[in-house]
């Protein structure tokens, strides 16, 4: 099964140092004031363990989306 592209929003500033935290993915704060975690992520079970990480930290979550491998480095 093909890795998926993912792209998370959370609420609030996190500091980019956090990127190990989140499965190695890339985190970018928006001028709005939320952070996207953005990255592959290697399957189902990995989705479920970053998201509740982000649950643990009592983050709040405001949107999920996932694109394929191919549509992910067309946008890109």
């Amino acid at each position: 099964m093909p890795r998926e592209w993912y792209e998370i929003r959370v609420e609030g500033r996190l500091p980019e140092g956090w990127s190990n935290w989140f499965e190695g993915m890339d985190i970018r704060c928006d001028p709005d004031g939320d952070s996207v975690l953005s990255g592959y992520l290697p399957d189902q079970a990995g989705l479920h363990g970053l998201l509740a990480r982000i649950r643990d930290l009592n983050l709040k979550l405001i949107s999920l989306s996932r694109r394929s491998r191919e549509r992910a480095t067309d946008e890109r």
